[in-house]
């Protein structure tokens, strides 16, 4: 039967023919020997948080990962943690914490599936921290063929499975090089925008996270900076906008309102200029924005299909409410994006074309989809979205 399928925000649904939940490697590789006998196509879903096309799949099967849990393993000699797919990630880094560990970095929220980090990329602030996917040192993967691989031992599979897009099976677990656990210094407040600029450069090299949000309600700028603290857990309450915790607990933030959200990478040398590009576009009135703007960094990284491929990035997201409309606004800001050489965050909205995304990343964009179709020639994990950016 039929069903109604929806992201976290509500506005992305499609009409699976099946939803169906896997709790283990026996059931995903049930599910797909029953999907290849139908002819229907596999999307995989943890928390529904991405804002793409990514995850629809109209006529096709959904595999909820939310059953698919267990506990974490953990390699002392080698730092590293195996996380059960479907776990969250809010779960994860407490889960790490008793066993003394901690990743070296997060995004601002903590409600993705571990599967879910690695599909699109997530990635947290600070110009020395590259993202989460940059952590992944190998993936288990029930492939399309039914056999459970390692993606460790074929190194095009593993560059591959570190950003996936969901496109090379049911991931089952993942592992990522971790950290000892520590402390963080968070301190908040709120400036100016045209003050703040001229910190900014100098606030991004001097901490080792640093992100502003610009509310263009008030031209404010709320500003935030994020330093390894020995410890241990304070309140500061003598000092403003200041604490200290564990950092599973300081890094993410609460994001309960909905909203869609497009964000782009451009250079970081580029980005406040691309900033105030944006700002512009916002206050000129012609669209009705009440969300603020968020500015983040992120180290390089060599992923193939990495929005910080070679080079150190600003990120630059923009949102809008659900019950008010985006698109245009979107498409205006995406031109602008163009123009500083930007890179689409892969959950978020884009409206790049297989050309596009071709030029973008160039023979990242050829390794990516030539290892796709080694291991899924036949497209039994790319729905009518990827189909359409797939290179043939």
């Amino acid at each position: 039967m039929t069903s109604i399928f929806a992201n976290w925000s509500g506005l992305l649904t499609s009409s699976p023919k099946i939803i169906r939940s896997i709790t283990n490697v026996d059931e995903a590789k049930e599910a797909i020997n029953f999907a290849i006998e139908r002819g229907i196509c596999i999307r995989t879903t943890g928390s529904k948080h991405s804002h793409s096309p990514i995850l629809q799949n109209s006529g096709g099967m959904i595999i909820t990962t939310d059953d698919l849990t267990g506990p974490i393993t953990i390699d002392e000699k080698k730092n590293t943690a195996t996380i059960p797919a479907g776990m969250k990630l809010s779960s994860a880094t407490k889960e790490l914490w008793k066993h003394g560990y901690a990743f070296s970095n997060q995004g601002d929220v903590d409600v993705q599936s571990i599967a879910g980090l690695i599909a699109t990329g997530v990635h947290g602030t600070g110009i020395q921290h590259p993202s989460i996917s940059s952590l992944v040192n190998d993936v288990s993967i029930v492939t399309a063929d039914n056999t459970l691989i390692q993606a460790a031992k074929t190194p095009d599979i593993l560059e591959a499975a570190r950003l996936n897009l969901g496109l090379l099976g049911i991931i089952v677990d993942v592992t990522f090089n971790v950290v000892p656990r520590f402390h963080l210094h968070e301190h908040h407040w709120k400036e100016k925008i045209e003050e703040l600029i001229k910190k900014v450069d100098t606030l991004v090299a001097e901490n080792d996270h640093f992100e502003f949000f610009w509310n263009p309600l008030d031209d404010m700028a709320y500003a935030k900076t994020l330093n390894p603290h020995e410890g241990p857990a304070d309140s500061l309450p003598d000092q403003k906008g200041q604490y200290i915790d564990w950092a599973h607990i300081v890094f993410p933030s609460e994001r309960n309102e909905r909203h869609t959200e497009m964000e782009y990478s451009v250079p970081v040398e580029a980005g406040l200029v691309c900033f105030q590009r944006i700002r512009s576009l916002i206050l000129k009135g012609n669209h009705r924005i009440h969300w603020p703007i968020e500015y983040r960094t992120v180290a390089a990284d060599t992923g193939w299909i990495s929005p910080a491929r070679n080079r150190n990035t600003a990120t630059i997201s923009i949102h809008q409410g659900i019950d008010e409309p985006h698109e245009p606004f979107f498409r205006e800001a995406e031109k602008i994006f163009m123009d500083f050489k930007g890179r689409p965050h892969w959950g978020k909205r884009h409206y790049m074309t297989k050309e596009n995304l071709a030029s973008i990343y160039g023979a990242g964009w050829e390794k990516f989809w030539k290892t796709q179709q080694k291991i899924d020639p036949d497209g039994l994990f790319v729905n009518a979205y990827m189909q359409s950016l797939r290179l043939e």
